[in-house]
């Protein structure tokens, strides 16, 4: 497959992620996305998760809020 064929495939989906912010790479953060809503919803608080996240990914803690707040907003077509 060529990559003009991928993209084709993809565009619609493409286009609406890129109207919603969401970058390309933003899969790898998903299981991290995950963990922090988890522990949230446990009752930790913010700056820890944050912190602990941040190093379990090897990311800055800006990096998880900016994450974190990207994956969380809602999507609309």
């Amino acid at each position: 497959m060529k990559a003009i064929e991928l993209l084709k495939v993809g565009s619609e989906l493409l286009k609406l992620m890129s109207t919603c912010d969401l970058l390309v790479d933003d899969w790898r953060y998903i299981t991290m996305h995950e963990e922090y809503k988890a522990k949230r919803a446990a009752g930790e608080k913010c700056a820890y998760i944050t912190a602990m996240l941040s190093e379990k990914y090897k990311v800055s803690e800006s990096t998880v809020k900016r994450v974190v707040k990207r994956l969380s907003d809602e999507v609309t077509a």
